[in-house]
């Protein structure tokens, strides 16, 4: 049945087109595409920030939730997670020489000792696993609430005074609805579990290196120099993978638009019979983001 001429208009105004450019293999006769996702390519910054730069903007970003009307709760919070870390490295130590006389009465065949120590090893196991998981729940519990709070806080600044149109008008950033909903949470869990992670290790250098001191000084030596040298490396051959992984980030979130751009516009599309570039187009944008975490893998 053929479509009438208003409503062919009418459609027309509804949706806007914009072709995509000719080649040597694209016709003038071939149907237009919707206004396409902009390709990764030299917009993308090619070295990272030095360290200064990256603190700063590291603050700039996480300061607000810390510094806002939910400040004690949110320092109280985390004050917890950082005791219960504490707890457990004092758990840990202790595990050690209870580790220590265990065996020694195994070794020994000392089977007085040896059910002592037995009872001593269960007992700190009922006592000291629920430190664990509950350092995990408090963990993951505020990086949740974090995550809640600045998504209400970023959602607020995106939707006041037509910043969203700015953004997609001036292509100020790219995907702002995927920094929203994934780079939000993977920023809290992150920087939670990456402070975290200092703060234990500089907490089991000190409590584990008197023990091994005491019992050894040059495998202590040997043990410290192989620690330094092997974090210098791994920052040497980690530094590239920063930029791959920011890389494939934006290409697997421009994957997704153009997924989202046909569903929104598949009357348009359906109508001209732009299936065709369409796939061409969604192809290209995957084959980028796949050959970048094919690299990014070699690099792992």
């Amino acid at each position: 049945m053929a479509i009438p001429t208003h409503k062919f208009l009418e459609m027309e105004q509804r949706h806007k087109f914009i072709p995509l450019p000719t080649s040597s293999s694209t016709s003038p006769a071939d149907p237009p595409v919707i206004s396409p996702p902009q390709l990764p390519d030299e917009n993308v910054p090619r070295k990272g920030p030095d360290l200064r730069t990256l603190s700063r903007r590291f603050y700039k970003i996480a300061s607000p939730y810390w510094f806002s009307d939910d400040k004690v709760q949110a320092r109280t919070r985390l004050a917890i997670v950082f005791a219960l870390t504490l707890g457990t490295t004092g758990i840990n130590v202790g595990f050690n020489f209870l580790g220590r006389d265990f065996y020694n009465a195994l070794a020994d065949k000392d089977q007085a000792q040896f059910k002592k120590q037995l009872l001593y090893y269960i007992g700190a196991f009922a006592g000291g696993i629920p430190v664990f998981v509950i350092k995990d729940y408090a963990r993951d519990s505020l990086a949740l609430r974090w995550r809640a709070w600045m998504t209400k806080y970023y959602l607020e600044g995106y939707l006041k005074n037509q910043t969203f149109y700015q953004i997609q008008t001036q292509s100020l950033v790219d995907n702002p609805d995927q920094r929203i909903v994934d780079d939000l949470g993977s920023f809290t869990e992150t920087s939670l579990s990456f402070s975290l992670t200092l703060f234990n290790a500089l907490l089991d250098l000190i409590s584990f290196s008197n023990i091994l001191y005491s019992i050894y000084p040059p495998l202590f030596g040997v043990l410290l120099v192989y620690s330094i040298a092997g974090t210098a490396i791994s920052i040497f051959l980690g530094k590239g993978l920063v930029n791959l992984n920011f890389l494939q980030e934006k290409m697997e979130a421009d994957f997704r638009y153009g997924l989202v751009r046909v569903r929104e516009n598949a009357e348009s599309i359906a109508f001209y019979g732009g299936e065709e570039n369409e796939f061409k187009l969604l192809l290209q944008i995957f084959r980028r983001a796949f050959e970048n975490f094919t690299v990014w893998n070699l690099l792992l």
